[in-house]
């Protein structure tokens, strides 16, 4: 799930409301499916795609945060097409890439929240040309599913669509005479300065397998992480989700564990910490989506944007051609879920049904949120259908996975859609992309998955948390008899959660929103401890401040303009040390692999 921007949500004077409706447009002649992309645009998206699948599985599975990777994959293709071409991209051209690359990026979230079975089952090792058949199955449904509500949707506001349309149209902007390419330069800059900095954080030397450069120790267990990744994400998610970290990282030492001390609890710590997560990650987020929807950001259209100006019309046969190949999706996906996680087809079906609708209900949340609630979609299906299956736990967390995938896929093509609404691009030909994305992102990620487990474990005390994996594996543990809390915990969820979901009102309410801690925050902190927590505060008080000093002395129509800068600079610094980060950790994990292989042992990753 992707966090909110923390930029303000300002409305220059110039926008136009999107309810005012586009201009008359002029009928063209039918689309092609195919859209005409050079080989090299072809093979730049294909690549980036895989990237970001990989990068997405990494950084979930690390601090339970992933991104789609759009603005990235719009300034990186760029920058790849330029060095293979003279000609510039057009902004319909790098839409296209956009809309596969985010694609990819979804399935590589799906695939980090399926680790939650590798939780349960440590040892779990199905076949990889059927798990990767399996996750292209549910991507190019839930494509689908995006795609049946397109028109309704890209009315609304997406937040990170809309940006993604600006960077578009700023990057394919001819520069003037000695003018630089902004969000180009900045990519460069923080994605190297990202590169260099990650190398000493993740690898070791040393026979006890310490990083080069290690944690920042405070005092006893008190540190914060040096990983430029997680100041990455505190620089895009900003100050109120880096704030709620921290309290809840310090939450688990200076309150849950005084809390059980010389009680008959104490030997049971840790499921009282994960457990109290689980109760502030689920009722009181779900709460803060629907408070918000009593303080919505009416959706405007950017100035310098007609959207609608070309009348693009379907083929005859494309809702043929979409509703049979949703239909072979499906059986593709009912085949291949019973055959890895033993799901009765008839299971399978009332997923797909229950999450249909639920996809388009998340997707309206994030029109006004900009926040992709996948874990309502696992936790309805865990919660309410537990009594369809009799297999266990982990045929269970089957079920989550499919309704998982497709809202997570649905709802980002319903991102792209917007984007793509607002740089008048062809809707047919980004559907098509998304399914090559979904199918790319499908066969990187399983391999990279399996790769990570292997080399850094997965769980409490290994070097991936995987907090969003943790709940759903809690949750089907808990339905299926495998974990029976204490009377005692029981009354603390419950009581979390009431306190929790009454809290979220403040988080939202527009006259304390802004100096409240994220409730999403808390929960996620408490998960993942307080190294990468305090590291994350860290990037989101940078963004704080940037944002002060771009605004500061400024008013009226100059701090508004000035709060957009700050929020859009921020959001390019913040992505491209996040993406470089995550991509050279991957890196140096094959890198280890290989010289495993050539017999070397010139370093290991640090543990």
């Amino acid at each position: 799930m992707s966090p909110p921007p923390s930029a303000d949500d300002a409305r220059p004077d110039d926008a136009r409301p999107d309810a005012s409706g586009p201009p008359s447009p002029e009928p063209l002649p039918p689309s092609r499916f195919m859209p005409s992309l050079t080989f090299g645009e072809w093979l730049v998206f294909t690549v980036l795609a895989g990237v970001i699948a990989a990068t997405n599985i990494y950084s979930t599975l690390l601090i339970g945060w992933g991104d789609t990777g759009s603005i990235i994959a719009v300034l990186a293709a760029t920058l790849m097409l330029g060095v293979i071409s003279k000609h510039r991209p057009s902004v319909h051209t790098l839409n296209l890439g956009q809309t596969m690359v985010s694609a990819g990026g979804s399935v590589g979230f799906a695939v980090a929240s399926y680790a939650a079975v590798h939780i349960l089952e440590p040892d779990w090792n199905p076949s990889w040309p059927v798990l990767m058949t399996l996750f292209a199955a549910m991507g190019t449904l839930g494509a689908i599913i995006g795609s049946t509500v397109r028109k309704s949707m890209v009315r609304y506001f997406f937040p990170s669509g809309t940006a993604c349309a600006v960077i578009q149209h700023a990057v394919t902007k001819e520069p003037a005479p000695g003018e630089r390419n902004r969000p180009l330069f900045m990519l460069k800059l923080w994605g190297s300065i990202a590169a260099l900095l990650t190398i000493p954080t993740k690898i070791s030397t040393r026979d006890d397998g310490a990083a080069v450069i290690g944690d920042l120790e405070l005092r006893e267990n008190v540190s914060v992480g040096v990983d430029p990744l997680y100041y990455g994400i505190g620089i895009v998610v900003g100050p109120r989700v880096g704030i709620g970290m921290l309290l809840g990282a310090l939450a688990t030492p200076f309150w849950i564990t005084p809390a059980l001390a010389g009680t008959d609890h104490e030997p049971a710590t840790g499921d009282w910490v994960r457990w109290v997560a689980i109760a502030v990650l689920t009722l009181p987020t779900f709460a803060t989506i629907v408070y918000a929807y009593l303080f919505r950001t009416p959706p405007v259209i950017p100035p310098g944007f007609t959207p609608g100006v070309t009348g693009y019309t379907p083929p005859a046969n494309r809702t043929f051609v979409l509703g049979l190949l949703g239909v072979i999706a499906a059986l593709v996906v009912g085949y291949c879920a019973e055959s890895i996680f033993g799901i009765p087809w008839q299971a399978t079906i009332v997923t797909m049904a229950i999450a249909w609708p639920m996809c388009i209900v998340n997707g309206r949340v994030t029109g006004d949120t900009d926040i992709n609630p996948v874990r309502l979609v696992a936790v309805v299906i865990l919660s309410g259908f537990f009594w369809l299956i009799d297999s266990g736990a982990t045929t269970l967390l089957g079920m989550a996975v499919v309704g998982g995938t497709l809202a997570a896929v649905a709802v980002d093509m319903m991102q792209d859609y917007r984007t793509g609404y607002l740089v008048d691009a062809d809707p047919l030909q980004q559907t098509t992309v998304q399914f090559f994305g979904t199918v790319v992102g499908a066969i990187v990620s399983v391999p990279v998955l399996v790769l990570l487990l292997g080399e850094l474990g997965i769980g409490q005390g290994s070097s991936l948390p995987a907090p969003g994996a943790q709940v759903w594996a809690a949750m089907a543990d808990t339905m299926t008899g495998g974990f029976e809390p204490s009377a005692q915990l029981v009354q603390a969820v419950i009581a979390v959660s009431v306190i929790g979901s009454a809290y979220a009102y403040l988080t939202v309410w527009p006259k304390t929103a802004r100096w409240m801690p994220s409730i999403f925050g808390i929960g996620i902190g408490m998960l993942v401890g307080i190294g990468p927590s305090a590291a994350i505060f860290v990037g989101g008080l940078i963004k704080g401040v940037v944002s002060f000093f771009y605004t500061s002395g400024k008013t009226g129509e100059a701090r508004i303009d000035a709060a957009q800068e700050a929020g859009n600079d921020t959001m390019l610094a913040g992505a491209s040390i996040f993406a470089a980060g995550a991509v050279l950790a991957i890196l140096l994990v094959m890198s280890v692999k290989l010289l495993e292989i050539l017999e070397l042992e010139w370093f290991t990753i640090a543990h």
